[in-house]
């Protein structure tokens, strides 16, 4: 029974390491380190229009919009809200799994500050 239940665990435990992952790594076409220390990750972040990028975990962070951003955004619970951020707009965000779609006519251009404990 101890087996099982260890199995179980091991493969609860990857699949959700394997449903969110870090955006470098599964898109590096849409997230490129600028800044990585003790402290915190910079990371430079593009979609182009009708581009969506994958289920990547995130830490509590700090975005700021260097253009328009417009999409949707999708929770590992699989409810997906609209973003409409504009160009030189800065927002928290708490640590969650996300997937975004660009559904605007523009390339999502952002710089994210990601949080280290």
């Amino acid at each position: 029974m101890k087996t099982l239940i260890s199995i179980l665990c091991f493969t609860v435990i990857s699949w959700a390491t394997a449903a969110a992952q870090d955006g470098v790594k599964v898109a590096p076409e849409n997230y490129k380190v600028l800044l990585d220390n003790t402290h915190v990750r910079v990371v430079d972040f593009t979609l182009k229009p009708g581009q969506k990028s994958p289920m990547v975990s995130r830490p509590n962070r700090v975005i700021y919009a260097i253009t328009p951003a417009i999409g949707k955004l999708t929770g590992s619970d699989g409810k997906t809200i609209p973003m409409d951020r504009k160009a030189g707009e800065a927002w928290w965000a708490d640590a969650e799994s996300l997937a975004v779609e660009n559904t605007g006519q523009a390339e999502i251009h952002t710089v994210v500050v990601e949080l280290k404990q």
